[in-house]
């Protein structure tokens, strides 16, 4: 469950944090109304999924950490259901945020808060404005870009790797089923051995002819 911030923590944030891979600030929101906007809402929320795997990462509306008094305050309110259901079917696979609004006097800050995750990449599923099905963003620093091959790598093969981790552990079991079954292959092999030469012997025999 994700647990938003106060807004005494959203201004220490502002004032000690600068903006980075996993903290994007705009000077207001306006819950988009045409596919450009829309797009470039997406495009932002999927960048910053894609670099935010070990801490949360944050969208700030209504701020601008350059002035001495960062909040400017919102221009319009909306609740979480709206952006989710804009969200919704555009993205896979769907990171898990929530968007939600902090007062401070007659201001508001709106916070689209995205939680952490290994499961990377999250990709644009879908043709809208002038992001592509298929696209894949990122943020580094305080801009957004494509990945690269190594940020694939890294994706799917890296540490820090959902589908890395997967691999290795499913690997490792299904590589020790193997050793299992081949100790008791090799056992009940020696085990058969000796049972017919039990048999030769009660037979009479010194045992099993070679």
């Amino acid at each position: 469950m994700i647990t938003s911030l106060t807004i005494d923590e959203i201004l220490q944030f502002l004032k000690n944090t600068p903006e980075q891979a996993v903290f994007d600030w705009k000077q207001d929101f306006v819950l988009p109304n045409d596919d450009e906007k829309k797009g470039e809402l997406i495009k932002d929320i999927v960048a910053v999924a894609n670099a935010s795997f070990l801490s949360y990462g944050f969208i700030f509306y209504g701020v601008n950490p350059k002035k001495p008094d960062p909040l400017i305050g919102i221009t319009s309110h909306y609740d979480d259901a709206h952006i989710q259901q804009l969200i919704k079917g555009k993205i896979e696979p769907l990171p898990s945020f929530l968007y939600y609004e902090v007062s401070m006097g007659t201001k508001a800050v709106a916070v689209i808060q995205i939680a952490p995750s290994k499961k990377r990449p999250f990709i644009i599923s879908t043709d809208i404005g002038r992001v592509r099905r298929g696209q894949i963003v990122i943020r580094r620093g305080s801009s957004t870009d494509g990945v690269t091959l190594q940020d694939l790598f890294e994706f799917f093969y890296g540490d820090n790797s959902f589908y890395g981790q997967n691999f290795l552990h499913h690997h490792n079991v299904h590589a020790r089923q193997l050793e299992a079954k081949a100790t008791y292959m090799a056992q009940s092999r020696a085990d058969l051995e000796k049972l017919e030469d039990d048999m030769w012997r009660m037979g009479g025999f010194s045992g099993k002819p070679k």
